[in-house]
């Protein structure tokens, strides 16, 4: 609605083309967000840095016989101010060359309007990669790089440290949203899993809350100043931040950002907290500082020297400089500065190709695309050395430049390297530092531990098994020697032969049962299952059929009145084929088992436990071997009811 708006002034309003009396002076416009609650309130020490600049540029002789005088006034980072802004300063004298702008939202609701006035547009601070569409925004430069330049840093990050798992948390403007986009069509060109995206409008705090329930490990923060403090004491609130998680967090912000106006923003963590959770986030940003401090820029002056006098200015004006308490868009200053110097530039060379035509500068209004056009090619081709290094334009009107990259360690930012998107270069000082000592995983480790049976145990069982076997044999042999006694006779010694031999079965299996996965392979262990099965149900069938024979006769002889004839009619052939009878139904169900449904390797799965003796990030998933089948159930029963 506001850029329609502002379409519709421009349609229905007449323009007031009438020029300055003072006909050597170049008046420019100026929108800097600076008394706002949200968003970036970078002019706070961008419009002191324009300041300078002006100076500057008003004693060189870049402009000869003219002066540059700029007309401003402050947005808040508010698109719909920002319009009202850019209004006044078109629709009242004297007549603007061109805008300066900062904040991405700002930005593009002036960038995207100055065309209907055949205005060049050049941000200072703005970084949303929408910007870069030449077709909706024509007429836009910016000596700030779009924030594309990070997502190749942080690409290139992820592969040096192995991290092929991320997720994404933005606040829902639009120079996050394109970023974002940006960077899932980076990540997945490079094989990059983005496994969650979240976003919030103003509280992060169900948005961080979703980060830890899909555990999260390697987190990308596209956010605001403001809202970055809300996320520092949310992560802090959900424990999302120590040895386990690296966070990526946006390089602009100052570098106290994270313990100040805690208070006054209502920020619920205390600035230890904020510390605390702050450690070892990495941030990346484009390099606004020429590093040579002692190379001599297009001013005359060196990066060191526009500090000195940026500091004083800002000390002048309130702010805590010598208690390291800088105002926002102090690192942003540099880019504001060498705008002023490249709008110097471009109205040198448009005056110098105006004068080869008999025109001046100042005949330009607003329906001079001529001049308009001129100036556009102008500072299309300006290149330079600028106390933020060297700045040129890339065809989209964006700046090219290094991304720098620091890490939080003990509460202070520590440079990590540098990036360089144009040669896909990434220069790394090893200083990085790893709470805990070591690089943090993109995902929990899972490390599958096998339950198995102790050794102690498992031979204290074998041990007591191989005397119950030994006592059930030597009563074998006795049973054979002394089968002629009286006593020995009357009890059937070929039953207790079949009944020992079935003990000495069942507790065989027990060998069996002891085979896991620490002594045998899974490719094995199927065998086993069928294998203990056999022994261990044939073992308990030739045990309780020959007891069960022998108990059978004894209640017959006892509860018949006709005991000779019962002595006469029981005959031990017939309970051996009690024995047999159940023998053989035990075997065939065994059979039809094995063949319709085999006994196969199952593993059951036990709640993940963190490990006992170790500080690793890892969790444990206990597994247990079983013997299963599909129909397990249902043969269990069948044996069962056959045993009853």
């Amino acid at each position: 609605m506001i850029r329609f708006a502002v379409v519709v002034i421009v349609l229905l309003t007449d323009v007031p083309f009438s020029l300055e009396e003072d006909d050597n002076v170049l008046h420019i416009g100026g929108i800097f967000p600076i008394r706002g609650k949200g968003g970036w309130q970078g002019g706070q020490a961008c419009e002191p840095a324009v300041r300078l600049a002006l100076e500057d540029v008003n004693k060189n002789s870049i402009l000869s016989g003219y002066q540059l005088k700029l007309h401003w006034n402050d947005s808040e980072c508010d698109p719909g101010l920002g319009a009202s802004v850019m209004y006044d300063l078109l629709y009242n004298k004297p007549q603007k060359l061109m805008l300066l702008a900062g904040c991405s939202t700002v930005c593009t609701t002036v960038a995207e309007a100055a065309k209907m006035w055949n205005l060049v547009v050049l941000c200072y601070g703005a970084s949303s990669p929408a910007l870069s569409d030449r077709n909706r925004f024509p007429t836009l430069f910016r000596t700030h790089p779009s924030a594309t330049v990070h997502s190749p840093t942080r690409i290139t990050l992820m592969k040096k440290f192995e991290w092929y798992r991320i997720a994404i948390l933005q606040q829902t403007e639009e120079v996050f949203i394109s970023t974002v986009e940006d960077i899932e069509t980076r990540c997945k060109q490079n094989g990059i899993e983005i496994i969650t995206r979240q976003s919030f409008v103003s509280d992060p705090a169900d948005a961080v809350k979703n980060l830890r329930r899909q555990d999260a490990r390697i987190i990308v923060g596209l956010f605001y100043v403001v809202a970055a403090r809300k996320v520092l004491c949310e992560m802090y609130k959900q424990q999302l931040y120590g040895k386990a998680y690296v966070w990526f967090f946006i390089g602009w912000y100052k570098d106290n950002w994270f313990e100040v106006n805690l208070k006054e923003e209502g920020i619920k963590c205390t600035k230890k907290e904020m510390r605390i959770a702050a450690e070892g986030h990495i941030t990346t940003e484009a390099l606004m500082w020429n590093q040579n401090v002692n190379q001599k820029t297009i001013s005359g002056q060196t990066s060191e020297d526009f500090r000195k006098r940026l500091e004083n200015v800002l000390r002048l004006e309130g702010y805590a400089i010598d208690r390291h308490r800088y105002p926002e868009g102090y690192q942003e200053a540099p880019l504001a500065y060498d705008a002023v110097w490249a709008v110097a530039l471009a109205f040198n060379k448009t005056m110098t190709i105006l004068e080869k035509q008999g025109k001046s500068i100042t005949s330009f209004n607003y329906n001079n695309k001529e001049i308009a056009d001129h100036i556009y090619s102008a500072i299309n081709s300006t290149q330079f050395l600028g106390i933020s290094g060297w700045v040129a334009f890339s065809s989209q009107g964006d700046r090219i430049a290094l991304t720098q990259i620091e890490q939080v360690i003990n509460g202070k930012y520590v440079k990590l390297g540098y990036y360089d998107t144009q040669d896909d270069n990434l220069t790394w000082f090893d200083k990085e530092k790893w709470i805990g000592g070591k690089v943090p995983q993109d995902r929990t480790v899972i490390r599958r531990v096998l339950r198995t049976l102790s050794i102690p145990l498992l031979i204290c069982m074998w041990v007591i098994t191989t005397i119950g076997i030994l006592g059930a044999v030597s009563l074998i042999v006795f049973n054979v020697l002394n089968h002629h006694r009286r006593v020995i006779a009357q009890s059937y010694p070929a039953c207790n032969t079949i009944m020992l031999s079935g003990c000495v079965l069942s507790l065989s299996s027990i060998y069996l049962f002891g085979l896991d996965g620490q002594i045998i392979s899974p490719s094995v262990f199927p065998n086993i299952c069928q294998i203990k099965t056999w022994v261990l149900s044939i073992g308990f069938t030739l045990g309780y059929g020959a007891m069960y024979s022998k108990v059978w006769r004894v209640h017959r002889l006892h509860t018949s009145q006709k005991k000779s004839a019962i002595r006469k009619a029981l005959q031990p052939w017939k309970m051996y084929s009690i024995v047999i009878f159940l023998l053989a139904v035990d075997v065939a169900i065994l059979f039809l088992w094995q063949c319709m449904d085999p006994l196969k390797r199952d593993i059951q799965v036990f709640p993940m436990e963190n490990p006992l003796n170790s500080n690793d990030d890892i969790k444990i998933r206990p597994e247990l071997e079983h013997c299963k089948s599909e129909n397990h159930n249902f043969w269990l029963i069948l044996c069962i009811i056959m045993c009853l």
